[in-house]
């Protein structure tokens, strides 16, 4: 055990012992150039952690991500569940997107003074999306927060609306299907289709996660929160702090002074290990040298005893020459083109969970 995990330890240990309850961490980082997401590969990881905690009256989840794949929390919250009786989430700083599904899961969600929260619409990409005018061989992403604010902007406008009609809201208005043409002019049908299906999904799956701790919220309640956080005032852009998760309707708790001072402190051990606050740059890593090898730890899963992280290992090199081509007009001195005509290239050769302890 090196002195950081036993510094760790110590810290959860007082978080349990501050609680009452069990504590795993889990942490998906946002370091500039190398960031990770949740993902469905985390959650076998989580096994070994409660099995060896066992079954206990109260559990939490000391939680920092800026989300990831939207089917983890439901997965994730019902395995988490198997093991308490009550299920607490830790907001020290982020927990976006899905962490923001992850915590919609929970009994109660503790966030500090720095916690946030976000919205829970997604972007979606598959195959049928707009390609990257920049980059053919990419497709772009489409909010579905913008698809919906083009549905209310149509709205906004009287179309779909006829105000001589009692009925008006079950008459079909054919400008909107005008709308509709104009948009499936800029994106492909299909992919609309996805978009839909994916907020119907997401809709759903808030709704249940809400459903899940006693006592159950009233389903007003919950209609009211998911509305919030889908098609209400919350886009991913906007932040959610402690205050207005409350407003919102969400079982949060303020952490005290001295509980939001242990939180950051354990955060900042995990901010510290995996460098977030550092922007990865290979270039400056390399410096002079032809190659260097590079190692990142990007996630992390720990309980008092046992770390799982993610890391991320490989090689930066420099590769003379390249496509580089001088702006039409633009001189340079010739030995600052020679440097401008260097790449720098990093290939991770080995990526994955391992087991530190």
């Amino acid at each position: 055990m090196s002195t950081q995990d036993s510094k760790r330890d110590q810290i959860i240990k007082a978080l349990e012992d501050k609680f009452k309850s069990k504590v795993i961490s889990y942490l998906t980082g946002d370091r500039q150039g190398l960031e990770a997401q949740i993902g469905a590969d985390a959650v076998p990881r989580f096994r070994r952690h409660l099995e060896a905690i066992g079954d206990v009256e109260s559990l939490s989840l000391f939680l920092y991500t800026r989300g990831g794949d939207t089917n983890v929390p439901w997965r994730l919250v019902n395995l988490l569940r198997e093991y308490c009786k009550k299920l607490n989430v830790l907001v020290p700083f982020r927990a976006h997107s899905s962490g923001t599904l992850i915590s919609m899961g929970a009994d109660d969600i503790l966030m500090g003074r720095m916690g946030e929260l976000s919205g829970i619409d997604p972007n979606v990409v598959n195959q049928f999306n707009p390609p990257d005018p920049l980059n053919p061989m990419v497709r772009l992403p489409i909010s579905v927060e913008d698809v919906n604010a083009f549905r209310s902007l149509a709205k906004r406008f009287g179309i779909g609306q006829n105000e001589n009609d009692e009925n008006r809201n079950n008459i079909i208005d054919p400008s909107v299907g005008q709308v509709f043409l104009a948009l499936a002019s800029k994106v492909d049908p299909l992919a609309l289709g996805n978009v839909e299906r994916t907020h119907n999904q997401i809709r759903k799956l808030a709704a249940d996660l809400l459903t899940l701790h006693p006592p159950e919220l009233e389903k007003k309640n919950i209609d009211k929160i998911v509305d919030m956080l889908t098609v209400g005032l919350y886009s991913h852009s906007h932040l959610i702090n402690r205050n207005e998760a409350i407003r919102i309707g969400l079982p949060v708790t303020r952490a005290t002074r001295d509980a939001d001072a242990s939180l950051w402190t354990l955060f900042a051990e995990y901010s510290d290990e995996m460098e977030l606050e550092k922007p990865f740059n290979a270039a400056q890593q390399l410096g002079a040298q032809q190659t260097t090898q590079v190692k990142a730890t990007r996630a992390i899963i720990e309980s008092i005893g046992k770390t799982d992280t993610f890391i991320s290992e490989g090689t930066i090199s420099r590769v003379q020459g390249g496509n580089f081509q001088m702006p039409p007009g633009v001189q340079l001195p010739p030995q600052l083109q020679l440097q401008m005509q260097v790449q720098v290239t990093v290939q991770f050769s080995s990526e994955g969970w391992r087991i530190l302890r």
